[in-house]
């Protein structure tokens, strides 16, 4: 039996910046301290999905953030923040993208990390790259909204 050799390392894989997601959000629903940590969920009240234009045969294209959808988090012991995002969006073509977010938030030495993996699904044929990659972001937490600048991983 032969031992399989190790493929020819590749190389880092790319960003390339895709969009950029600004979602308003409701003040925390609390549900207090679970077996895990500290669960609350905040609800999305709305914001805005700007595309660049990514693919060369693509145009940019701009979605409204709908309400409706929400960002449960667990605060750990830590104080590290698991976040799972959930919420769609409505092209002004009356096409639907939803967008799922996982990732985290923490503090270290008065620097944020925030980051988080995001997946897109949308039967918009203009729009079916956003499911053919995986993107990845990083967050500003501001008073009311998250901020991410999205990143296509190639």
């Amino acid at each position: 039996m032969s031992v399989p050799q190790p493929s020819a390392p590749s190389t880092a894989p790319s960003l390339e910046a895709v969009a950029e997601i600004l979602v308003e959000l409701g003040e925390p629903i609390i549900f207090g301290d679970t077996r895990d940590g500290h669960r609350r969920m905040t609800p999305v009240l709305g914001g805005r999905l700007r595309g660049f234009a990514a693919e060369p045969s693509a145009t940019g294209f701009s979605a409204d953030i709908l309400s409706g959808g929400g960002d449960r988090q667990l605060i750990r012991p830590d104080g590290t923040v698991e976040i799972d995002a959930s919420y769609e969006a409505r092209t002004l073509s009356d096409e639907h993208i939803g967008i799922r977010a996982s990732g985290i938030r923490r503090l270290n030495d008065d620097t944020v990390y925030f980051r988080v993996a995001l997946r897109f699904e949308t039967a918009a044929p203009a729009l079916a790259w956003l499911q053919d990659a995986l993107f990845i972001a990083d967050g500003v937490r501001e008073t009311e909204h998250v901020r991410h600048t999205v990143y296509r991983v190639g």
